[in-house]
Formats: structure tokens, sequence, C-alpha cells
């Protein structure tokens, strides 16, 4: 036994001597409020075995007390809990599995490893992913709705434009209306797109040949600096493609090289590369732009989020840009990543995993 005294803070907050007695009843009360949550916590040993767990963790699980020791891949067989279990890093976000008890249940596992042991614990959220799901099919009900109406205003509204006899006060207002639809057709767009992005559980994945691909991007992004006077230089330094899906992959590149445009002083200069590396392949957007504050840089990828939102509305952004961006990248198992000096410029990022870059077939 050891022969250090126990201690605890007294009303002072100091720390002083306690007794054997009174750590006892520290450590039932601690067990007691871990039995008590609704949340099933599980400890496992270094072998992957059962060690310990509250009374939630018995419900759910089906658990008895012969258990002890079983491995945890006895009891939650589920391949993507598997796979997390096996790349757990810390921090993490755990990992959304069916229940396998009622699939119309939804649980959330997270692992946290301490020593040669990890504590495990599994949230119910069913009500969160319901209301995720009743968020996703609002928006794309929305804006689907919104289409007929918008293409009838726009065809209206470019008739009665060009009409000839229009009095100059009134062509005013109806530049403006085309302007306003014309952005707000944008935004209906991106929200579909984003809608169907997230519905799509998976996609059908075929070879992309990525030196075509940014070729195409290039000639895009060339057009559409005419009226910004960047100088753009395209770098392909590998030939090898990826096993995607081209459609959502060649919006998320456009989206970061029209970003890059729109967000750097006429007559700036911008970078788009693709790079073999030791992680995989990775594309790159580099600009001299006017750059991007630290606080901004965790929130960039939420929807409607907005630095400057003057700027952004006088440059015909939606807002949704780089959310489309993540959501097409976690299909393909890729991270964007941005580093940024405000005043500056910034690099917006993205590597593919070795396990979607192909080779370029032989003729």
């Amino acid at each position: 036994m050891s022969n250090t005294m126990p201690i605890e803070n007294n009303q002072q907050g100091t720390l002083e001597p306690t007794s054997e007695k009174n750590a006892t009843g520290q450590l039932k009360k601690i067990s007691s409020a871990v039995q008590a949550l609704r949340d099933a916590v599980i400890l496992l040993n270094d072998d992957d075995g059962l060690e310990w767990w509250n009374q939630a963790a018995e419900d759910l699980l089906l658990l008895q007390v012969t258990d002890k020791g079983q491995s945890i891949f006895d009891f939650i067989r589920a391949p993507e809990f598997y796979q997390y279990y096996q790349s757990i890093t810390i921090p993490n976000d755990g990992v959304h599995i069916e229940s396998w008890r009622d699939a119309k249940r939804y649980l959330k596992c997270e692992i946290t490893p301490f020593g040669d042991e990890k504590l495990l614990i599994v949230y119910d959220v069913t009500r969160l992913h319901n209301l995720e799901e009743m968020r996703r099919d609002f928006v794309g009900n929305v804006s689907h709705e919104l289409r007929t109406p918008l293409t009838v205003m726009m065809g209206y509204l470019e008739n009665f434009s060009h009409q000839p006899d229009m009095p100059p006060h009134w062509r005013r207002g109806f530049e403006l209306m085309t302007q306003q639809t014309a952005r707000m057709n944008r935004i209906v767009n991106d929200l579909l797109l984003l809608s169907r992005i997230e519905i799509e559980e998976a996609h059908e994945l075929t070879y992309i040949d990525m030196t075509k691909l940014l070729t195409h991007v290039y000639d895009d992004a060339q057009a559409y600096n005419r009226a910004y006077g960047h100088t753009i230089h395209l770098q392909i330094d590998t030939y090898d493609g990826l096993q995607g899906s081209e459609m959502y992959l060649n919006s998320a590149l456009s989206n970061l090289v029209i970003n890059a445009i729109k967000y750097t002083p006429k007559g700036g200069n911008i970078s788009i590369s693709w790079t073999k590396t030791s992680e995989g392949c990775k594309f790159a957007v580099e600009d001299n732009g006017i750059g991007i504050a630290p606080q901004h840089i965790a929130r960039l990828t939420e929807r409607f989020y907005r630095i400057d939102k003057g700027r952004s509305r006088a440059t015909g952004g939606t807002g949704l840009g780089l959310a489309i961006v993540k959501h097409v990248l976690y299909q393909h198992e890729a991270n964007l990543k941005i580093d940024s000096v405000e005043g500056v410029g910034s690099t917006f990022s993205m590597v593919f995993p070795t396990a979607y870059v192909r080779s370029a077939p032989t003729s």
C-alpha cells in the first residue's frame, strides 16, 4: 500500500490530508454518479475486453457479469465502429452507427484512450439524427419548390428588360430585380447540390483524369478572370487520377478557384497545383489576396458564414461554396486545410488519401 496520505480541498480551498474512509466515500459517489448516467460508459482493458460498465451499458448491450473480459467486438459488430476503433486519434469526433437492437435508433460511440486502457461512451443520438434528416428534407423540398417560380420571374424580367420603350427610371429597377433573382437562383442551386450530397450515402465512383479535369477548371477560371486581370498558373506534377465523383469534385475544385479570384485584388497571382505526396495526392489553390483573420478560419465551412457580409454579397457569393467543398471532400475521405495570413494571401489545400488515387490507364 502507498505511504502517501490522500488529500482533499477544505472550505478555504487549500489541500489537507483526508482519511482513507473519506477517499473510499468519494470513490463510491463517483461510481454512483457514473451508474446514474443515461449514456453507456464502458472501460476496456488493453486487449479490448470489457473491464467495467455502468447500468446504461448493461441495458444497451445486454451485458451480464459473466461477460467481463469479452471483446467489445462481440457486442458491437458494426464495420464502421471497428474501423474507427483501429484509427482513433485524440481529439476525435466519434462514429455514428445504427443500433444493432433497433434499426430506428442511432448511436454515437466515442473512445478515449488512457494508458493501456480505453473508455468507451455510447450516446443515443436518435433524436438529433431525426432532426438532421428533417432539416435536410426541408431544405431540399423548399429549394426544389422555389425553382419554378424563380424560373418564371427570371423569364419575365429578362423579357421586360429588353423592351426598347421602357422608361429609364424603370430600367434601373428591372436591372436590380434581374440581378437579385439571378443571385437567388444561384443560392437555390447550391442548396439543392448541398442537399443532394448530404442525402446520398454512396456515390458512383469512377476513374477521374485529373489532368483533364484541372485543365477544364483552369479554362473556366480564365473566363471568369477577365474582369479581374489576375495571372493564373496551373502546375500538374503527376498524372495520377482519382477514383471519385467527377461532378462533385469539379464543383468543389471550381469553388476554391473562383473564391481565390473573387477575394484577390485585381492584378493578383493565383496558383493551382496537383502534386503527389506521401499521403496520396494534393490539390492546392494559392493566392496573394486579402487573406483571412485566424478567428474566422474554423467557421468558414459553415453554411452562410460570412466574414464581410457586404463584400460577399457584392461579389455574388451564396455563402454555401465552402460547405459544399467540405461535404464533397468528406465523401472522398479528404480534408480541407486552410493556411492564411490577413493582408498577405491564402492557400486552400486538400489531400486525397492513397486509397482514392489511381494511376493513369495505359493505352
